[in-house]
C-alpha cells in the first residue's frame, strides 16, 4: 500500500519530518493495510527509532504539520514557560541537534512579547563565551494569522540548577554550588564586559551538564547596547519598566526602575541564586509577589545558617554581601566574587538521566496545559504512545535519585 492510503502514514508524510521514500520503506517493512490501528503503527515507528515518541503523539493528535520549522524537525520538548516552548530539534540536512524556541499560540502575535523575543535573540547572537548558551539564528515563520519568529540555540543536555536542587532532596553540597555559581559569574563577567546586564539571573537560567559544566541562558531581559536600549525604552513607555525580572531574585533597584541598573544588579541575583542552592529555599519564601519584592527592598538579609548550619560564617557573610540592599556594598565585579568563592568551590559530576528529565518536563507541561484549559472551560483529550523505546536523543546519561520537579521546597 502507498503511505497516502493510511491516515497515520499520510499525516507523517504531511509533517515533512521524513522523506516520502523513507516513510514508504517503513510501510513496506510492516504487514499493514489501511485498517491497521494508527497507534500500533506509531508505536512501531517509535520502536524502530524512525520518529520520537513526542513526534508520534503530535501526529496522532493532528498536530504533525507543526513538527517542521524551516529546515528543522522538532524531536522533543526541552522546556516551556509562559512565553512559549523550547524544543530539541534536528537539522534535516546536517543532522545537527539544536534547541529551537517558539512563541506560544497566545503570545506569538503579541507585539510586546515578539519585540522582547527579538531582543533576546539579537543579544544572544552577539555573545560567544563557553559559559553562555550560544544563539545561532533568529528566523521568521509564516503562520496562519501572520509572521512569527523562532530562535535556534545551542543544545545543552543538562538540568537547570533548580532541577538539580530538587533532585538532591535539599541543599547542594557547598563546593558544587560554589563551582556552579563561579561558572555563571564567568559568563556574567563576559556579558558585563560587552556592556550588557542580564537582569534575570536565577536557578532556572543556569544549566548544568553531567560533568559539572555550567552555562547561563535566557537573555530575554538583557539590557544591551544603545540600539537595543531604544527598543527597550519604547517597550517601557508602552508596558511600564518597573519590576522587570523574577520576584524571588530581583535586586531592589531593578524593582524600582529596570532601565537604571548596572552589573551589580546581576551580582544581587547571583547571590540570591547561591543562597537558594545552599539552603534549598528562596530568600523570602511564602510571600506574595508584591511582598517578596518589598522584602528584597527593605527586609534584613536572611542568614544561611538558619537552614544550613554546615555553611561557614565566612561563606554566609559573602552571600549576604552579594545580596546587599545598597549596590555599593556588593562585590564590585564578577571577577572579584569568583576570587572570593575560589576556596570553597570544587567541580563535581552530576547524576541524572537526560531522557528522564525530558519525561518529567513533558509531564509537567501536560499538567500545565490541562490546568490552563480547565480554568478556561475547555475540554481536551490526547492520544499518547506508551513505549519504553525512544528515538535518538543525543547522549543518554545515568541518573540516581530523581524527584518530581514540583517537589522543590519554597
Amino acid at each position: 500500500m502507498t503511505v497516502a492510503q493510511h491516515p497515520f502514514l499520510n499525516q507523517l508524510l504531511k509533517s515533512r519530518i521524513l522523506s516520502p521514500a523513507r516513510i514508504q520503506q517503513f510501510a513496506d517493512s510492516l504487514d499493514i493495510d489501511s485498517e491497521t490501528n494508527s497507534v500500533d503503527i506509531a508505536m512501531a515507528a517509535v520502536k524502530s527509532k524512525l520518529i520520537s515518541r513526542y513526534q508520534a503523539e503530535e501526529i496522532l493528535n493532528g498536530r504533525g504539520r507543526h513538527l517542521t520549522v524551516d529546515n528543522y524537525s522538532l524531536v522533543d520538548i526541552l522546556g516551556y514557560g509562559g512565553m512559549g516552548t523550547v524544543y530539541i530539534a534536528r537539522h534535516q540536512q546536517t543532522g545537527q541537534f539544536v534547541a529551537v524556541k517558539l512563541l506560544g499560540e497566545l503570545t506569538k502575535h503579541d507585539i510586546g512579547i515578539r519585540t522582547r523575543f527579538q531582543l533576546e535573540a539579537r543579544a544572544g547572537m552577539k555573545l560567544d563565551h563557553p559559559k553562555l548558551v550560544k544563539t545561532f539564528q533568529l528566523g521568521t515563520l509564516e503562520a496562519l494569522y501572520g509572521e512569527t519568529e523562532y530562535m535556534v540555540m545551542e543544545l545543552v543536555q543538562g538540568v537547570t540548577l533548580l532541577e538539580g536542587i530538587s533532585f538532591s532532596s535539599g541543599p547542594l553540597k557547598h563546593d558544587a554550588a560554589c563551582d556552579v555559581i563561579c561558572q555563571a559569574a564567568e559568563g556574567l563577567q563576559y556579558l558585563h564586559d560587552q556592556g550588557m546586564v542580564h537582569r534575570d539571573v536565577k536557578p532556572d537560567n543556569i544549566l548544568i551538564e553531567v560533568n559539572g559544566n555550567a552555562k547561563l541562558l535566557d537573555f530575554g531581559l538583557t539590557l544591551a547596547d544603545e540600539a537595543a536600549f531604544d527598543e527597550e525604552f519604547s517597550l517601557a513607555m508602552i508596558f511600564g519598566h518597573d519590576c522587570l525580572g523574577t520576584a524571588d531574585f530581583i535586586p531592589p533597584e531593578q524593582s524600582l526602575d529596570s532601565l537604571k541598573v548596572d552589573p551589580r544588579a546581576d551580582m544581587y541575583s547571583l547571590g540570591c541564586t547561591l543562597y537558594t542552592a545552599l539552603t534549598a529555599k528562596r530568600p523570602f519564601p511564602g510571600l506574595s509577589r508584591v511582598d517578596t519584592v518589598k522584602a528584597h527592598r527593605n527586609q534584613p538579609r536572611p542568614r544561611i545558617e538558619k537552614y544550613n548550619p554546615k555553611i561557614s560564617k565566612d561563606l554566609s557573610d559573602l552571600v549576604e554581601r552579594m545580596m546587599a540592599i545598597d549596590p555599593e556594598d556588593r562585590p564590585a565585579t564578577m571577577t572579584e566574587v569568583i576570587s572570593l568563592l575560589e576556596p570553597y568551590r570544587k567541580r563535581r559530576n552530576w547524576t541524572f538521566e537526560f531522557n528522564q528529565v525530558l519525561q518529567q518536563r513533558r509531564e509537567l507541561r501536560r499538567k500545565y496545559i490541562s490546568e490552563s484549559r480547565a480554568r478556561s472551560g475547555q475540554s481536551h483529550r490526547t492520544t499518547e504512545v506508551n513505549s519504553p523505546q525512544e528515538t535518538e536523543t543525543p547522549g543518554k546519561k545515568k541518573v540516581t535519585g530523581d524527584r518530581p520537579l514540583e517537589d522543590f521546597e519554597s
